[in-house]
């Protein structure tokens, strides 16, 4: 399987799905000019790759600001984790939060998707 690593820059996160070594993140600022773009290549890389993954996916997720574009391509993401849950694969979401609001829209997505979710306040540095 394939690794995906995107570096992140001033407006796109940091993204890693490295199934050799089991991590599985995104995290940072997220307010990209093209949204779809920034997120096409994970929902490319859990079409190729999700299927044949045969350990548990703990995908952490640290949102430092996702913009409204960005919320509603991670819950595209979730979706499709969704799907892969219903069908027995084991996944779960870590999302680290720093404050309430952070907290809250997980506490959403939480509600919304049929999708074990941990919770992980992380101290600001």
């Amino acid at each position: 399987m394939e690794t995906l690593i995107i570096k992140p820059t001033k407006t796109n996160p940091y993204i890693c799905f490295d199934p050799a070594n089991q991590r599985y993140e995104i995290s940072g600022l997220s307010f990209p000019e093209d949204p779809q773009g920034t997120f096409e290549p994970v929902f490319n890389w859990l079409k190729n790759n999700l299927n044949q993954l045969n350990h548990k996916m703990q995908l952490h997720l640290q949102a430092d600001y996702f913009n409204s574009a960005s919320n509603r391509l991670l819950l595209k993401l979730f979706r499709i984790l969704e799907v892969q849950v219903q069908a027995g694969k084991e996944i779960e979401i870590v999302w680290n939060y720093q404050d309430e609001e952070i907290q809250n829209d997980g506490i959403i997505f939480s509600r919304i998707v049929n999708i074990p979710f941990q919770f992980v306040n992380v101290p600001s540095n």
